[in-house]
């Protein structure tokens, strides 16, 4: 944005002008980035007129659904035990880096958006009392620690054993140990490994949806909502937001064991045929030329 409009004073930026800087972004497919540059710039402008730089807002009447049309609906996907296996299998038949393959494993674990696990800096695990300080670093920006499971502590052993013991990353880059690993990276992997010919043979997925995943698996698990929306760092709703100040370390070190125990079974099973799909008795069916294709 700045490039574009930073030099132009405020009172010639017209609708026009920033029309057209949306629908840079929007004829290069950009949508969701074209909608928030559009949020961020309304907002402000809102602010110029509220405090008198401006008279009028240039954006004072558009809304979201003018740039790009209206949001798509949100994503449902999640993965079935039987796709989980395929996933967790496929990571060690790819030819990929030990950070991305432990990386991909412990999103799923955590329920952590893929950002907060690439940035990671090793001094937020404290692996003696099995505990994750995040601190603010989360799009929240609330603190947040996160109990550690015995299964999630095996893919940050491999992290920290992969990554160069001079860098602070827990998954640096693999070019640069100084800086910690892309999230467009472990993105790509799990493109690669849909995309290619002998690929995994299941449904699109993307990291997003191992977030969803692990969610859905709580509310499976029978655990309370209060305590599922701990874990995924989102805030308690109505007015408990403001008088329960209470951790949920123990609650959700109970909730995240079940869930682990529950990816480890699955994981351990003998292969995918034995796995529930969507319904019971319903088998996952993957392509014959896929990497892990069994009869059944």
């Amino acid at each position: 944005v700045l490039p574009v409009i930073g030099d132009v004073p405020l009172n010639k930026i017209t609708r026009l002008r920033l029309n057209r800087l949306f629908n840079v972004l929007l004829a290069e497919g950009k949508i969701s980035e074209a909608k928030r540059v559009f949020a961020l710039c309304k907002q402000f402008f809102s602010w110029a007129e509220t405090q008198g730089y401006l008279p009028h807002s240039p954006l004072g009447s558009m809304k979201r659904r003018d740039v790009g049309g209206r949001n798509t609906p949100p994503r449902e996907r999640t993965l079935t035990d039987a796709e989980i296996w395929i996933f967790w299998h496929g990571l060690d038949l790819w030819d990929i880096s030990e950070q991305c393959r432990w990386a991909l494993r412990l999103c799923l674990l955590t329920a952590r958006r893929p950002d907060e696990v690439v940035r990671a800096r090793k001094d937020e695990f404290n692996l003696r009392i099995s505990v994750w300080r995040q601190g603010k670093r989360n799009k929240s920006a609330r603190d947040h620690s996160l109990p550690l499971t015995p299964l999630m502590l095996v893919c940050i052993n491999a992290l920290i054993a992969a990554s160069p013991k001079n860098s602070p990353w827990l998954v640096p880059s693999p070019k640069d140990p100084g800086k910690p690993l892309s999230r467009g990276a472990i993105t790509q992997v799990i493109r690669r490994m849909l995309r290619a010919e002998r690929g995994l043979g299941i449904a699109p997925f993307t990291t997003r949806d191992l977030r969803r995943t692990a969610r859905s698996k709580l509310s499976a698990l029978d655990v309370s909502n209060d305590v599922a929306r701990k874990i995924m760092n989102h805030s308690l709703e109505g007015i408990d937001r403001v008088y329960d100040t209470h951790d949920y370390l123990p609650q959700m070190k109970q909730a995240l064991d079940a869930f682990s125990d529950n990816i480890h079974d699955i994981i351990n099973a003998p292969d995918y045929l034995s796995l529930r799909h969507k319904f019971d008795g319903e088998f996952l069916q993957i392509p014959q030329i896929s990497l892990l294709y069994m009869e059944n």
